[in-house]
């Protein structure tokens, strides 16, 4: 297994190149989109070789001895190297400590960058429903405004309002239709821009003045006028809440 290998996933799917290789066995592989994964060497099998040169270091000269050995000049005027067998054991233990140190951090590093992608690709899918779930509160926003804009039709006819009259005189049943009057209106107050139909008759017109009366010392912030005469002809009168 060799830097440059094309592998594949024993446990998972997918693959990709190796790039490098870290300590405890683990391998990084770039997969299709660039990302390093670390994976354990015992994971991922090799599909196709791909054996990279590497130049060897030149091995200095090893002479066991208490001091080490001066460089000194041949006679063809080249020099060559020796060391104490202390000094290359204590070299070659500290070039080992430190690239294991460097290994360690860039294998920590890698692990952090793919942690961060991962952290950005799931922001960026709450981003997405964030945005899914406004554009839903701003449709039943909508809905709600077109509801409340609907108008809202109150037949004020005895015989709508009442299961019988018996009893009860012209000036009862006037009373009882203005008190649904005013109820009808208290309840939709709060509803900016919404109408109201009231169906009273045309007859002699005395519902109607009630009502517009009504209108002017109780409910002077709303708008009134009379509906459609096509829908009522003139016996219904339309309030408009502001």
């Amino acid at each position: 297994m060799n830097i440059g290998d094309k592998v594949r996933f024993l446990n998972d799917v997918g693959g990709g190149r190796i790039t490098a290789f870290r300590p405890n066995g683990v391998v990084l592989v770039e997969d299709e989109d660039g990302f390093d994964i670390p994976m354990m060497a015992s994971e991922v099998v090799v599909v196709e070789s791909s054996v990279a040169e590497t130049k060897k270091k030149p091995v200095p000269r090893v002479e066991y001895g208490a001091e080490p050995v001066k460089n000194r000049a041949d006679g063809g005027g080249e020099t060559s190297s020796s060391i104490s067998g202390k000094q290359y054991l204590k070299e070659k233990t500290a070039a080992s400590e430190d690239d294991a140190v460097d290994e360690n951090l860039e294998a920590r590093v890698t692990r952090l960058e793919i942690a961060i992608r991962r952290l950005e690709m799931r922001l960026a899918r709450l981003e997405d429903a964030k945005a899914a779930k406004e554009k839903e509160r701003a449709k039943a926003r909508m809905e709600h405004k077109k509801e409340k804009n609907d108008i809202i039709e109150i037949d004020l006819h005895a015989h709508e309002l009442l299961d019988t009259t018996a009893g009860m005189s012209k000036s009862d049943i006037k009373d009882y239709q203005m008190e649904v009057f005013r109820k009808t209106m208290k309840e939709h107050l709060h509803e900016k821009g919404r109408r109201i139909v009231f169906i009273h008759g045309k007859g002699e017109g005395v519902l109607r003045k009630a009502i517009t009366d009504e209108l002017k010392h109780s409910f002077k912030t709303c708008e009134y006028q009379d509906a459609s005469f096509q829908q009522y002809g003139f016996g219904a009168t339309m309030v408009i809440i502001h």
